[in-house]
Formats: C-alpha cells, structure tokens, sequence
C-alpha cells in the first residue's frame, strides 16, 4: 500500500491511495471445496476538513476483485456461513462522517456509506450447463448505510446521547432473488452516562444506562437462505434496557 496526502492550508487537505491485497480461504472454505485465494485491488480519494467546530472526512474507493469470497446465504452443518469465490467483482462507494459543534451543551456526528456492489457476469449452474446473470448485487451489500449521533451534556459530568442507524435492503445470495432479500430499518438507541468524581479508592464511578430499540420497532437484521424458498430469519429484540456502573482507579 502506498499514498499522498497534500495539504491545501490549515483546514483542508487531500489523499489518495493505492493498495493490493490477497486472502486465502480459510478451513471452512476449503471444506466446502474453495480452494481458489481473494486478490483485491483497492483505490481510494479523500478529502478531509478541519475547523475550531466542524471535523468532516470523505472518501470515494473502488475495490476491484478477483475471486472474491462472497458470502452465499447458506451455512453448513456446524453453522459457519458458506462463502464462494466470485469471480470478477467490485465494491464503489462514497463514505463521510463529521462531527459537529453545535454549542457547548448539543454536538452531532453524522456519518453515511453510499455504494454499488456488484459481480461482473455472474453464472450460475442450471441444469448442468453455466447460466449467464450478467451483473448483480453482491449478498449482504446495502446500497445504503446512515447513522447519527445527537449528545447532549447539559453539565460536565452528564452526557445523554441519541444513537439512529438506518440500513437499506440487501439480497441474501447473488443471484438477486426477491424472495431472498432483507427489508430496510431504521433504529435508535438512548444512552446516558453520570461520572460520579470520588476522592476514595476510585478517581471516578460512571453509572450507565441504554434504552435499546427505543421506538418498539421489530425488524430483521440477518438471515441464512438454504435455497428453494428456506429462509431463516433472525428477528432483533424489541425495546430492552441495560445499566451499569464502572469503576475507575
């Protein structure tokens, strides 16, 4: 790997880098018969800014692949996902995150993924003979990832956060099967933490709590698809909550 980074002045600056990489299958590919190893070649341009109240980064990559291990949907008798080689594949896309000083007491942190993920002239194997799919959708790829972050510290001690992630839908296998896809979710979790200053053992005791899934929403995050209409769903909880305290020496 190599790379550049020029910097415009004191806010702003530019990067670019170059980088291959190869993987080999590891024992659970061999044992499903995948012997052949990943070779990714990888691009990428970013821009990053800087000021006393903004920090933002961005990137824009193209993972180009050969064989690339693609996760198949399935999962053998022990449970370990099944992944096959792809031929020629790749990965383009555009991430960006900030952090945001909005006052002394609220502060932002944004971040979003935007990215096609395809298979170049994907086959498949239909009654013996090889079947061209032309190019699809890569499995568990969303086109889209958002997430947020809303902190609130109304005192020096305190801090109460609010945490949303929304992913898009994504296929479970590469052939863009429709009855084989997991819908979109939008998520948000509530997180609170009081740092209790001591002059004992501790230097400070921190009491946490998290209200998970605050809005009661029932969603899917993951899924295994056996083929021919058997798939296996994994719903997430609904609202739950965790405490804690931790001990700082």
């Amino acid at each position: 790997k190599f790379g550049f980074t020029y910097k415009i002045n004191e806010n702003n600056s530019l990067y670019t880098s170059f980088a291959v990489a190869n993987r080999e299958p590891n024992r659970n590919d061999f044992e499903n018969g995948v012997t052949t190893p990943e070779t990714l070649h990888d691009y990428e341009l970013g821009w990053r800014f800087k000021s006393k109240n903004i920090k933002l980064n961005t990137n824009v990559y193209y993972m180009d692949y050969d064989n690339q291990l693609v996760l198949t949907g399935a999962v053998d008798d022990v449970g370990a996902s099944i992944r096959a080689t792809s031929g020629k594949s790749y990965r383009l896309g555009l991430e960006i995150d900030a952090d945001i000083r909005l006052s002394n007491q609220f502060s932002i942190k944004p971040n979003a993924a935007f990215s096609s993920n395809k298979n170049r002239d994907f086959f498949i194997d239909e009654n013996g003979s090889p079947k061209s799919l032309g190019n699809t959708n890569l499995s568990y790829s969303p086109h889209v990832v958002l997430g947020n972050i809303l902190q609130y510290q109304p005192i020096d001690n305190l801090q109460l956060s609010l945490l949303s992630k929304y992913v898009g839908e994504q296929f479970l296998n590469n052939i863009e099967d429709t009855n084989s896809k997991l819908d979109s979710y939008f998520v948000s979790d509530l997180n609170l933490a009081y740092e209790l200053k001591t002059k004992t053992v501790f230097k400070s005791v921190v009491f946490s709590g998290l209200v998970n899934n605050i809005f009661n929403k029932e969603y899917v995050a993951n899924a295994f698809d056996y083929g021919g209409g058997y798939i296996y769903y994994f719903p997430q909880a609904t609202r739950n909550f965790l405490v804690g305290v931790t001990f700082r020496f």
